[in-house]
């Protein structure tokens, strides 16, 4: 790939965003989806494909005239990859989708990037690859979502739940050889946490509040988004906490400690618990079409 070399200034001047993506469609593949302003009212995308084969099978001849492979570039996958963040001057992935086998070895380039704001894990990403994946980009990550769970043991899950994650979704409630827990629950270390597909019971979402405030989960967690299928109100819910309850009419900012998808979110009413360091949290809840959805905020 070729950019004279007053485009590469403009390029590397003004550019806004990059979405990288490894998935599989007719053949593994690495996808590159790149915007830039060229200037201050033209936006230009340019999508790049690296094959690990020929590509002549593909029907859009569009997409062909940006479609590379080892023997049309002279470049490994890797390079390649490289080759194209040097260019953008890119040192920040707006979003990185990781879908079949691991044919195409990136890895190692992804490590370079300081940032990146979105990871997706998708079902058909084989688990050996996703694990390794997220041991090198999950420390740069903002948030992570999971449509599997790559993981085949409880061990190896909490050990993943452990780190200092950011922005840790799961959108899945199928799970190889465990089920989710409570436990699982109380040792997540992210930021913030959505785990509205897990629909644990009333019980087991009680059980955590208890032990937050009995200082027995991780520290950092500061919102927990959840849900249950069973009927949830302040009796069973909140069963055994000391709680102040505050109007609905009342609303409420809570600021993350750091960016994330958002740097606050802010809700009406709920009910405040304290532990016996004084440290607070709120509890909101509310029916959505027979769901009970419930949110957590750890005030700093």
């Amino acid at each position: 790939m070729h950019f004279p070399a007053s485009s590469k200034k403009k390029l590397t001047a003004k550019s806004l965003f990059n979405v990288a993506s490894v998935h599989k469609v007719n053949s593994d593949h690495l996808h590159i989806s790149t915007r830039f302003r060229l200037e201050f009212w033209k936006e230009v995308e340019v999508e790049l494909y690296f094959y690990t084969e020929n590509a002549t099978d593909l029907v859009n001849a569009i997409r062909q005239k940006v479609t590379f492979t080892h023997d049309n570039s002279g470049l490994a996958a890797s390079k390649w990859l490289e080759r194209i963040l040097d260019v953008t001057n890119c040192e920040t992935l707006n979003q990185v989708d990781l879908r079949g086998s691991p044919q195409l070895d990136v890895r190692d380039t992804f490590a370079t990037i300081q940032n990146i704001e979105k990871l997706y894990i998708h079902g058909e990403c084989p688990n050996s690859f996703a694990k390794k994946f997220l041991e090198i980009i999950s420390p740069v990550a903002t948030g992570i979502t999971l449509f599997k769970i790559p993981f085949e043991t409880r061990e190896e899950f909490q050990t993943f739940l452990k780190s200092n994650l950011n922005y840790l979704t799961i959108f899945t409630n199928k799970f190889p050889t465990f089920k989710f827990t409570v436990g699982d629950l109380m040792v997540t270390n992210a930021l913030k946490l959505n785990i509205g597909e897990l629909k644990l019971t009333v019980k087991e979402i009680n059980e955590f509040f208890k032990n937050w405030v009995e200082k027995k989960c991780g520290t950092r967690l500061e919102h927990l988004s959840l849900s249950t299928d069973e009927d949830a109100d302040e009796r069973n819910l909140l069963k055994g906490l000391k709680t102040v309850r505050f109007p609905e009419s009342r609303k409420r900012t809570f600021h993350y400690s750091k960016e994330l998808d958002s740097s606050s979110d802010s809700f009406s009413g709920g009910y405040d618990i304290r532990r016996a360091d004084r440290n607070k949290a709120t509890i909101t809840f509310g029916d959505v079409y027979g769901e009970t959805y419930i949110d957590f905020y750890a005030w700093r």
